[in-house]
Parts: structure tokens; sequence; C-alpha cells
């Protein structure tokens, strides 16, 4: 049965009602910052999760990935009085969609449920319509609850039968446990240091771990906003794994989650000198926990096997040379 707009939702336009408490929110106030943070990150859930519920509708026939990130759009349209209160609206949707469904509806609804099963299951699995993508977005909306934000709460609009939710730590820690987590029988995680981010001809990095094990890391481009922050930083990373025959070992990242406690550390003692103090070799040796080095092998064994540095200074004096002329 086809139903209409006003048969699916008589009272208004789909939306959710935000509620913003915490040490830095005032009466009828919130920094701009975070509250565009909110918002930003809210939208950019819904469109993951309208890509996830219609996924095989957005390539070839049918509906096309930007007509999904279209109908999952928000729109600012009340501001209350008395308390930081924000009331949104889905895009309205063409008519000749009314065939397939609301995408925009289905993906709210299926954000507000996919939130309260992470909040209330004992060991949750993967919500409908979530996947690494909407789990990481979740994450990264958990920044503003580290700058002086309690809690966010998402109340459905306009009378739909669907729970509010209150997005605060707990909730967020209960994310990053699902984030980190293999999702697919293929899948594993990986833990180490992030090195050598490159952009040419796809976003690649290495990972090394703790034991030596190198790993040809392959993102995706939802994660572009999130490598810089986490460049040469401890991360847990969560893929499908492939060695080949030769031994290079291949990571299609799904997932990333920061391991913040030793990034958080390392910044910590490096805010305890200051910024002109002058220490000598020793001293900074023992600041950063490194020993000397006795053994020329060593220093010759981090350099990969399958680079030639000859190659590398041929390449170079190539490019200059080409600059010049």
């Amino acid at each position: 049965m086809v139903r209409s707009k006003k048969d699916t939702n008589p009272k208004g336009s789909f939306g959710l009602s935000i509620t913003v408490e915490g040490p830095r929110v005032g009466k009828a106030r919130v920094s701009v910052g975070e509250f565009a943070e909110i918002l930003h990150r809210t939208q950019q859930a819904l469109k993951r999760i309208g890509q996830v519920l219609y996924g095989e509708c957005s390539i070839g026939k049918g509906r096309k990935k930007r007509e999904i990130e279209d109908l999952c759009e928000i729109f600012l349209v009340d501001w209350k009085p008395g308390s930081a209160i924000a009331e949104v609206e889905l895009a309205e949707p063409p008519a000749q969609l009314s065939l397939f469904g609301y995408i925009g509806e289905e993906s709210l609804k299926a954000f507000i449920k996919g939130m309260e099963t992470i909040q209330t299951e004992a060991n949750p699995s993967l919500p409908v319509g979530y996947d690494g993508g909407v789990l990481q977005t979740c994450d990264s909306l958990g920044r503003v609850l580290e700058r002086g934000i309690d809690s966010i709460k998402f109340e459905a609009r306009n009378g739909i039968p669907l729970p509010s939710i209150a997005f605060d730590r707990r909730l967020r820690e209960r994310i990053r446990g699902l984030l980190g987590k293999p999702i697919g029988q293929r899948q594993a995680e990986k833990i180490g240091r992030l090195e050598e981010l490159n952009g040419h001809g796809g976003l690649t990095g290495r990972l090394w771990e703790a034991d030596g094990t190198k790993w040809l890391c392959i993102f995706k481009p939802d994660h572009l906003e999130l490598l810089p922050d986490i460049w040469l930083h401890r991360v847990k990373l969560v893929g499908e794994i492939v060695i080949e025959p030769g031994g290079e070992r291949t990571l299609s990242v799904e997932s990333i989650l920061p391991l913040d406690g030793e990034i958080e550390e390392m910044t910590a003692a490096a805010e305890g000198f200051a910024f002109w103090t002058s220490l000598s070799l020793e001293e900074l040796a023992e600041q950063q926990k490194v020993s000397p080095i006795v053994d020329l092998d060593e220093i010759s064994a981090l350099w990969p096997v399958d680079d030639d540095p000859d190659k590398l200074i041929d390449h170079i004096l190539a490019d200059r040379s080409a600059h010049k002329k």
C-alpha cells in the first residue's frame, strides 16, 4: 500500500528535538561551535544509516547515494526559550519516491532505536542500519562531551512513537566498545602505532604492532577527517585482513578507535616542559623513554626490505631537475 505523507505523519514533518545539558550550557544558551558539531554529526549519522538501510539501491539503477543523503538532511526549524533545546526536521521527500518509502524517516527511526539497543542491552549486537562508519560518527559526536557538555537528549517530534535517548559518556563508552569489536567473521582487530599516511591513489597507512608486525592499512574516504588526529598515535583498527603469499599484510579498515589514554598521557608529559627549556641529550632520552643504539643492524632492519634507497634519491633528483626546467 502506498501511503501519503499525510497518512504517514499527520502532525507534520519528521524530526528531532535535541536538548543539550552541561556546565557550558546556560539558559537558552550553548556554544555555537559545539552546537554546530552536534548538528553536523547527527546529520552525518542519519545519512550513513540511510546508506546502510538502502545500500543496494545506491549503486546502479534506482536511487543514487546523493539522493539518499539529500533526504536524510536535517534543517533547524525552532529554538525553544528556557533551555538549550533545538528542533530539527528532515528534508521533505518528493512525491515520486513514496513507492520506495521515506529514507529519512527510516534512518531517523534506526538512529534512535539503535542508540536504545546499545544503551540497554547487556551485550548488544550491531543494530539495524548501523555499521562501522555509523559507529565512528557516533563516537565523533561524543567529542563534545569532553568540552563541558554532559548529555545530548534526542527525542522524536510530532508524536512519533520512539523512545528518548540521552547520549552521555556511558553511552559513548558502549559505542566505543562495539566499535572496537570485529563485526564480521573475516574481520580482526589490530593495535599499534599508525605511520606513513599516504593520500596518493587512495588513503593508506602503515600500522606497526608492538611485536614489529607491519600492516598496510587501506582506509575509506569516511576516515579522512580522523586520520590527521591519530597519525603517529596508538590506535585500534578493525577490518578485514589479507596476508599475501609474499608476506605482505593488508588490513582493509572498517573502523578506527583512538586509544586516547596514551595520547592524553603523551600530551600531559609534553606540557610539563616549557617550550624554551634546553635539555641535554641524556635528559631527552630519559623523557622520551629511548635507549641508545648499539648495533647498526638494528637501524638497517627498520628500512623496508623492498625499498631501494638509490631509487628514492634518483627520483628526488629527477623531480628537482624537472621543476628547474
